[in-house]
């Protein structure tokens, strides 16, 4: 696990954690992308799960006829599963705690999580991985149980919402 507090990180390292870590998450002001442009984050082959824990980090910017702008539609071009970002504006404590909530929950699934599904047995013998497993909680569930974290659940809680699809997370195999 890699992080940075209280510096702007250059572009390349940007680039780097986005495309080779599965997951990025960001708390700070707005989307981020006044340190990589929205530009620069669409060039991308392949691209982490996403956090934008910032204000209005989520909201899309409709321009009459054409296409929506905004930070999670140039992450879900990169090839992006998930995207977590705030429609409006929020808290900072508040929505600390709600991204507390939910990577712990997500982290603790992954921990918790047998090596193999009751649920797809023969699922998972037939193919010998339980990459296939679709019985684990997604971050969507995570998310609901997060908003309750919040001290005003119905505002801040409702903020956040999640573009892509149905994105789970398991232990990488060691290889």
């Amino acid at each position: 696990m890699q992080g940075k507090s209280a510096t702007v990180p250059p572009i390349n390292e940007l680039t780097v954690a986005l495309k080779n870590h599965d997951l990025f998450v960001y708390m700070g002001h707005g989307s981020g992308m006044q340190y990589m442009p929205g530009s620069k984050i669409q060039e991308l082959d392949s691209c982490a799960a996403t956090l934008l824990m910032g204000c209005s980090s989520g909201s899309l910017s409709l321009k009459g006829c054409y296409a929506p702008r905004g930070a999670p539609i140039s992450y879900l071009l990169a090839g992006s599963p998930v995207i977590v970002a705030n429609l409006w504006e929020v808290t900072d404590k508040d929505i600390d705690r709600f991204g507390k909530a939910v990577l712990n929950a997500w982290l603790r699934e992954r921990k918790e999580a047998p090596p193999d599904c009751a649920q797809c047995n023969v699922h998972v013998k037939k193919y010998e991985s339980i990459d296939r497993c679709t019985h684990r909680p997604r971050i969507g569930s995570f998310m609901g149980q997060a908003r309750d974290a919040c001290t005003l659940p119905f505002l801040i809680g409702a903020s956040p919402v999640c573009y892509g699809v149905p994105t789970g997370i398991m232990r990488k195999k060691n290889v």
